[in-house]
C-alpha cells in the first residue's frame, strides 16, 4: 500500500476514535471538568462542527450520538475514499 494511502487512513480513524470516544464520554455522562474528558470533548467539538444539530432529537444523548456518529462514519468513508484515490496513483 502507498505511505500516503496509509496516513490518510490512519489520520481519518484517528478522527472516529476521538468522535467515538467523545459520545461514549457523553453518554455515559463523564465528568465534563476532568481534563482528559475536557480535551476530547474540545477536539470532538471543533471535528464535528459541520454536524451539529443536523438531527434534532429531543434526548440530547441522541442528539450528540446521532450527528457525532455520522461525522465519525463520514471521516471513515472520505478517508477510505481518498485512500484508494492515493493509492491508485
Amino acid at each position: 500500500m502507498n505511505p500516503i494511502a496509509t496516513v490518510v487512513s490512519v489520520v481519518a480513524a484517528g478522527i472516529a476514535v476521538v468522535i467515538l470516544l467523545h459520545i461514549i464520554l457523553f453518554v455515559f455522562e463523564a465528568n465534563p471538568a476532568n481534563g482528559a474528558v475536557e480535551t476530547i470533548a474540545d477536539w470532538a467539538d471543533w471535528l464535528t462542527r459541520w454536524a451539529r444539530d443536523l438531527f434534532t432529537p429531543d434526548n440530547v444523548k441522541a442528539r450528540v450520538a446521532v450527528n457525532q456518529g455520522l461525522a465519525a462514519v463520514v471521516y471513515l468513508a472520505a478517508g477510505a475514499l481518498i485512500s484508494r484515490l492515493v493509492g491508485r496513483v
